[in-house]
């Protein structure tokens, strides 16, 4: 076998496992928060009390506002998002903040004592709701269904309830 049948198949074993990879992708949230937290910069606590980092590569700027590549808003107060957790903390930092950090500082987070120092919120939630189906059944681009969703008070009856 030459090389090139040995590239060949190598580059469609990644784009197979790829596609797989892509077929199970986490579902999306849809969350109410206690206050307007959009533009706010949240994480979730690990086990050792640190920090889960937004990697730098989902925060962009869009029409002037630095926002979050995986947050869409939705009527009424809810949000449509990936990346979420019941232990999610909002923080009295921006996306912005972020992004201005990352580039002062390449390669480094944000320091899990500075995020301490500028907690918003440990229970931010009022409402939290999870599409978990395997594929996922809904995508960022269902923003007008879900609506729907929301306007017919039905979340309930597509989305799992979390809180």
């Amino acid at each position: 076998m030459n090389i090139i049948h040995k590239l060949f198949i190598i580059i469609l074993i990644l784009t197979s496992s790829c596609q797989d990879d892509f077929d199970t992708a986490p579902g999306l949230y849809v969350y109410k928060t206690k206050g307007d937290y959009f533009y706010n910069y949240s994480s979730w606590r690990l086990n050792d009390n640190s920090f889960w980092h937004t990697p730098f590569q989902n925060i962009r700027i869009n029409g002037g506002d630095t926002v979050y590549l995986y947050r869409v808003r939705l009527i009424n107060g809810y949000i449509l998002s990936g990346e979420v957790s019941l232990e999610q903390v909002f923080f009295d930092l921006t996306f912005a903040d972020v992004l201005e950090f990352h580039l002062e500082n390449p390669g480094m987070y944000m320091p899990d004592s500075m995020l301490n120092d500028n907690i918003l919120d440990e229970d931010p939630f009022l409402d939290l709701y999870y599409d978990a189906n395997r594929p996922r059944k809904y995508e960022y681009e269902d923003t007008a269904l879900i609506n729907q969703m929301i306007r017919d008070n039905e979340l309930d009856k597509y989305f799992e309830r979390l809180k």
